[in-house]
């Protein structure tokens, strides 16, 4: 079936743009940020010597739903070792020529430098695996006790805060969200594509937001008892209560943490040239960043980061979405929406 039918049982995308080579969902996606990508030498570890590999977990999505400050507050708990960066993409790619106990080493080194034995888990906020089963299949050949954390939203809620986030890093240049919506077959064809666009792929909204078909299919591909689904609506009312409940699943104890921060807002920028470039870094500046040491790529990431922090404002317009594409959102995703319902036991149907 096309990637725009609702009804598809087949959660993957695939969608390709002429004249361009095919790139996967997870790799663009890994790309987002810009820079640090598997990139040049990692620098020395400074583990506790003769540390093992603690059980690991990993928030695998969805994006816009919570995943950040989910791993902030874990990742200020003293006994959880997270990603830095909190998504590492570690595992979009097969590393065939590693055996299991390199792999985990070299996993350590790069992602968890500061494990020491106090620490009950390690943790990683790579969104991307919810959309790449082979990564969930790595996760457990590197740790067969791995538990799996994804976070879902009503899909029209998500939706609009994503198309924000697309505008905000050029991808897209459709301010309406009515328009980017209509464009989806257009550009699944590779026409209508932006300018500044990385990845068709991040345009197709209605894939992004099938949560329910992705939920399924990392139960099938995990096992249900090694996965916890977490309601957004429930992180912003009662945070404290799912993060006990997390720290639970994942078998680490309490800090007693009650101050949480906030969900990221929407934001825009004030230049689009200074944010094609923090965004969007030319060509040369991958290869460069590819054969950074340490002490440069610190220093490049540092001065990206005070680039985007400039060059970025609040955007106090926020879309709001009629009513007509509200209900053709909704009765997009209703059979999604009652899928993801009987997988998790709990009656979504104010989604509807």
């Amino acid at each position: 079936m096309s990637s725009m039918d609702p009804q598809s049982d087949n959660p993957s995308i695939d969608v390709s743009r002429p004249g361009r080579a095919r790139r996967d969902l997870p790799r663009c996606m890994a790309e987002i940020e810009g820079l640090g990508y598997e990139a040049g030498d990692e620098g020395r570890s400074k583990r506790q010597a003769g540390v093992g590999f603690p059980p690991s977990f990993y928030i695998v999505g969805a994006p816009r739903c919570g995943t950040t400050a989910l791993s902030k507050a874990l990742g200020r708990n003293p006994r959880v070792s997270f990603s830095k960066p909190k998504e590492t993409h570690f595992l979009v790619e097969p590393r065939p020529g590693l055996s299991d106990a390199d792999l985990q080493d070299l996993y350590l080194d790069r992602y968890h430098r500061d494990l020491d034995e106090t620490q009950q888990a390690v943790g990683d906020g790579s969104v991307t695996y919810l959309y790449f089963p082979e990564a969930i299949e790595r996760a457990l050949r590197l740790d067969p006790r791995a538990r799996f954390i994804v976070l879902v939203r009503n899909p029209v809620d998500m939706l609009r805060s994503y198309h924000s986030r697309m505008l905000y890093q050029l991808d897209e240049d459709v301010e309406d969200f009515s328009g980017a919506w209509a464009l989806q077959e257009e550009r699944a064809a590779g026409r209508s594509i932006p300018k500044r666009c990385r990845e068709p792929l991040l345009l197709q909204y209605g894939e992004i937001a099938r949560l329910g078909a992705r939920v399924e299919r990392l139960f099938q591909v995990a096992g249900r008892e090694r996965c916890m689904v977490v309601v957004f609506d429930d992180l912003v009312r009662d945070t404290r209560a799912v993060y006990t409940q997390v720290l639970d699943f994942i078998g680490v104890d309490d800090d007693g943490q009650t101050q949480f921060a906030r969900k990221r807002g929407t934001a825009g920028f004030k230049s689009p040239w200074l944010q094609q470039f923090v965004m969007n870094p030319p060509p040369w500046a991958f290869r460069f960043i590819r054969f950074s040491d340490t002490r440069m790529l610190s220093r490049l990431k540092g001065l990206r980061k005070r680039i985007k922090r400039f060059n970025t404002k609040p955007q106090e317009d926020r879309q709001e979405l009629s009513e007509e594409m509200r209900q053709q959102l909704r009765e997009y995703f209703a059979e999604d929406i009652q899928r993801l319902s009987g997988l998790i036991s709990r009656d979504l149907s104010h989604w509807q």
